[in-house]
């Protein structure tokens, strides 16, 4: 929190100029999430993104995501997985998983870790342009489709709808 009323004002200014070009966008929790997720971002990822500022090359940044995402997909030594379920995985998992998907592919791997409950359970792997889904939603979904493409049987014969 900031340590002088000075500082609060910095911090003030700057969200409620924020928050006031959000609302002529409708982008005001929008805007927040983004900058939740930048606030926990490396200090990597950060001085990146001020160079390109200073440059005047934000304009880029669409580009350079997907060249590093590209990049980051070829990379011999570590491979990124994106881990979806529907709660945040503890150590336990998070270890049992990364050895699995390790022995598998052959690489260190790097999880990414995704939270979204309406996946009910399980989990949604996927790492370098293949995904194996196994929650619960989608086990759903195939029992859905399987009794929706039967014929209901009563007393040996078809029913008839």
């Amino acid at each position: 929190m900031p340590t002088s009323r000075k500082q609060e004002r910095v911090l003030e200014t700057y969200a409620r100029t924020l928050i006031e070009a959000g609302k002529g966008q409708g982008r005001v929790f929008k805007n927040r999430a983004d900058l939740e997720t930048l606030a926990s971002a490396s200090p990597e990822l950060l001085g990146v993104l001020a160079t390109m500022v200073e440059r005047g090359q934000l304009d880029l940044l669409s580009e350079v995501a997907a060249t590093y995402h590209a990049m980051t997909e070829e990379d011999e030594d570590v491979v990124g997985v994106k881990v979806t379920t529907a709660v945040p995985l503890d150590d336990d998992l998070r270890a049992k998983i990364s050895e699995r998907v390790r022995e598998r592919l052959g690489r260190e791997v790097f999880l990414i870790e995704n939270v979204d409950p309406s996946i009910i359970g399980g989990l949604v792997i996927e790492a370098r342009g293949q995904r194996r889904d196994i929650s619960v939603k989608t086990q759903l979904r195939a029992a859905r489709e399987a009794l929706d493409s039967t014929t209901a049987t009563i007393g040996g014969e078809a029913a008839h709808e």
